[in-house]
């Protein structure tokens, strides 16, 4: 070990030849560091933490999400699925009863019978027109008329289907029940409607929401998020890879001081349920090329505020800020802006920041 005077004097030298740059560049030859103790590392030869685990809560983007409500008054006659569960496109949700349901079928039947007729009607004045024998105004009404009883049809024909009625055949009976069907596949998020309720038209029966994608809204210390970009990805434990980051919001929350942040979840709720609370691992994006390392403690260096380490450079080295992420007395987990394989002081921190701060970093 050096006498403390030959380090004071090491430590002038450095001083004396080192050059502040533009850039931040402490100007330092191998040898002078060599002498003043500096040892480094390359951060891939440390342990990357993989990120951080958070807590979040499952939910359903509010745009896919759909009420279901009754599309006349009726009775509910039979409730086929509970809350929670889990439905396919198509799958009946209720069957609903009542004399609407019944008049509705009658009109669909009548407008049906109305439109034959006036197809008909159409057909023979064609043929009539062809030969001479009307003129072209009365075949001029006879197309909108077809045209009118068409329109009608198929008005009938949306009402029934949206009701989950059957078109009733043409001599068939009446159906007396309506069946309200799943829109897609989704789970069922409320479910209001109970056997032997009467309800009135427009009537929320369900609340359905599609399964994928899903959100988790994710709470963090503004310290924990500070290493963390939109795009980042995020994991259920135990669930499939593939969640990304989408929102950072800009600010804190007034109330509990704490930081929220989204993500997209592309899988389906065979894993996570909506509103479920879990935690989530962020892990750095592989693109980026800033990625929380566990560092010792001593790489560190405190300075107007901020932390910094000191990373090698051609001719030297470049103070570099760092977000602290987790700290510890023997090593900290940390956010750093460079590549991976960009070697890092771990010894000889000191003498780095005597020279910084010798060359007017302390009035930066």
């Amino acid at each position: 070990m050096l006498p403390l005077r030959s380090c004071l004097l090491l430590l002038a030298a450095v001083n004396a030849t080192a050059v502040l740059a533009a850039d931040d560049l402490i100007a330092m030859s191998a040898e002078q560091a060599g002498m003043a103790g500096i040892a480094t590392a390359a951060l891939a030869e440390m342990k990357a933490t993989g990120g951080i685990r958070l807590a979040a809560q499952v939910v359903v983007p509010p745009s896919q999400i759909e009420v279901i409500a009754a599309p006349l008054p009726a009775m509910v006659a039979a409730v086929r699925v509970a809350h929670g569960e889990i439905v396919k496109k198509g799958q009946v949700l209720v069957r609903l009863q009542g004399a609407p349901l019944l008049e509705l079928q009658r009109e669909f039947a009548q407008a049906r019978s109305q439109a034959s007729l006036a197809a008909e009607n159409l057909r023979r004045d064609e043929s009539l027109y062809a030969d001479g024998i009307i003129p072209q105004g009365r075949l001029s009404a006879t197309r909108a008329a077809e045209r009118q009883a068409a329109l009608v049809l198929a008005e009938k024909s949306q009402s029934l289907r949206l009701a989950g009625l059957p078109q009733p055949g043409e001599k068939g009976a009446l159906a007396s029940a309506a069946e309200i069907r799943a829109p897609f596949d989704g789970v069922v998020l409320e479910a209001a409607a109970q056997p032997g309720q009467r309800v009135d038209s427009m009537s929320p029966l369900f609340k359905i929401g599609r399964i994928s994608p899903l959100w988790a809204e994710i709470q963090a210390t503004p310290a924990q998020a500070a290493g963390i970009t939109v795009g980042d990805e995020v994991a259920v434990p135990g669930c499939p890879p593939g969640g990304r980051v989408t929102v950072i919001a800009p600010q804190v929350d007034a109330h509990d001081q704490s930081l929220r942040l989204r993500a997209e979840l592309p899988y389906r709720v065979a894993c996570v349920r909506p509103y479920q609370y879990v935690q989530v691992d962020v892990r750095p994006a592989e693109a980026r090329t800033s990625y929380a390392w566990r560092v010792p403690a001593g790489a560190l260096t405190r300075h107007l505020s901020r932390t910094w380490v000191f990373v090698e450079a051609p001719g030297g080295f470049r103070p570099v800020a760092v977000q602290v992420l987790e700290e510890s007395a023997q090593s900290s987990r940390v956010a750093v802006p460079v590549d991976a394989s960009a070697r890092i002081a771990i010894k000889g921190v000191a003498a780095l920041k005597g020279a910084w701060l010798g060359l007017g970093a302390a009035d930066q």
